[in-house]
Order: C-alpha cells, then sequence, then structure tokens
C-alpha cells in the first residue's frame, strides 16, 4: 500500500526552479532513499513534502490524502515527521527535553514509552540524558535529532543527509541503527549523498540529477547499475 506519492512536482525559490517532474512513491514499511549530489534538489523535496515550501506544480498525497497545501502543523498531525539537515538542536537545553519537543504536537500520550524506546534504540542517549545537546559530539546530536523524530509517532520518517559530518565509522554506525528503526516496521524516506551505504539498508532508491529523478529501481539492481557507479562511485 502507497504510504505517500509524489506526482509531476514542480518547486524552488522565487523564479529559480530547483525540481522538475518528480514523481515518486513509497510503500508502507519500506526504507526509500533519495540520492544526489549537493545542491540536485534533495533537500528542496524534503521541504516540499513536510510543508515547508509549496509546490509550484504536482501533488502530493498522503494516505490518499492531498497534503500538498497543508501547513508544516497540519502534516506533522497527520504523522509525516521530518528530521532535518543540520540536526536543528536546542544547543542549551538537555537531551531530554529536546527528546521531549518532538512530541509536542503529537505522541503526548505516548511520551513516556516512546522515550523508552528512543533511549533502547539510543543506549548511548541514557548516558547524556541530563547534558545539555550542545555539549554531545556530532554522532550524539544526531541520534538526539532521530531520536526526537521518533518521539512524535512518526508514519513516515523523513531522514535528511542524516550522515553529514560524521566520520567514517560514526557513519557505518549511524546506518545500522537507522536499519534498527526501519526493522521495528517503520517507513522511512532517507535522502543522502553516501550512495554505498543508503543502498545497502533502503528497499529502492531514486537518484536526483539536475532537478530531475535520473534512475530509479530496487537497491539490489542500482548497486549493478553502471551509470550509476560511474557517476557516483567513481568506478
Amino acid at each position: 500500500m502507497s504510504l505517500i506519492k509524489v506526482e509531476n512536482l514542480a518547486a524552488g525559490y522565487g523564479l529559480v526552479e530547483v525540481l522538475r517532474n518528480i514523481s515518486l512513491e513509497i510503500n508502507q514499511g519500506e526504507v526509500v532513499a533519495v540520492l544526489g549530489s549537493n545542491g540536485v534538489g534533495k533537500t528542496t523535496l524534503n521541504n516540499c513534502l513536510s510543508g515547508l515550501i509549496k509546490p509550484n506544480n504536482g501533488k502530493i498525497s498522503f494516505e490518499d490524502e492531498v497534503i500538498s497545501n497543508k501547513s508544516p502543523e497540519e502534516i506533522v498531525d497527520m504523522g509525516l515527521i521530518h528530521v532535518p539537515e543540520g540536526r536543528k538542536l536546542f544547543p542549551n537545553l538537555t537531551v531530554k527535553d529536546n527528546l521531549e519537543l518532538g512530541s509536542y504536537r503529537r505522541g503526548k500520550s505516548n511520551r513516556a514509552s516512546n522515550l523508552e524506546n528512543v533511549l533502547d534504540i539510543f543506549p548511548k542517549l541514557s548516558e547524556r540524558i541530563s547534558q545539555t545537546a550542545g555539549t554531545l559530539s556530532g554522532g550524539e546530536q544526531q541520534m538526539v535529532a532521530i531520536g526526537r523524530g521518533l518521539m512524535g509517532d512518526p508514519r513516515l520518517l523523513l531522514l535528511d543527509e542524516p550522515s553529514l559530518g560524521l566520520s567514517p565509522l560514526l557513519v557505518e554506525q549511524m546506518f545500522e541503527l537507522i536499519k534498527k528503526i526501519s526493522d521495528n516496521g517503520l517507513t522511512v524516506l532517507l535522502v543522502e549523498q553516501n550512495v554505498t551505504q543508503s543502498l545497502s539498508i533502503a528497499d529502492r532508491a531514486y537518484v536526483i540529477e539536475e532537478g530531475s529523478i535520473a534512475i530509479s529501481g530496487l537497491s539490489k539492481d542500482l548497486l549493478k547499475n553502471a551509470d550509476l557507479k560511474k557517476s557516483y562511485l567513481g568506478l
């Protein structure tokens, strides 16, 4: 069953068109990767899905309800939760406070059990629960950002560049944690530059070039795709 469907999406900023004729869909329980180099429009796509910018054309449907013109707050209420690039934590608040803010609009009634679940997925945060977020390492801050998203009882979790700025070892650990989250049944849209790691955990993927989808398919097939290897893996 299709959870979210994007049809002929065009979007940008002012007169600058960033996305052109984007169509994709994500089924319940899938991990879908959106791949591409910096500046091709991946974050713009996430911002459209979460209502932060309005499309110039096309349609976005979430569980068969059109959300293209809904506010970010209404979209959060439906269970589409966006973990933004750059973490966007409150550095002077504790880890616990940052996490609990994720249940401000959605998930209040499950706040205690969701917090327990987040700390089970990210046990390192249990040790840091009373520290201010600004004192954490980059990897720990990314755990808090994803954990905050999970606090809102997501139906679909949008992860925007979760490996950005992390060391190779931490990148590997972060993808293992994302796989653990998806294994619990959560649908995930993973927007990333890290092609190999993303394809290793995703069911399917779309590759964006110059604002349009250039390649799409099953991850196992894309790993063998000669154009993808040449363009993104240098092989």
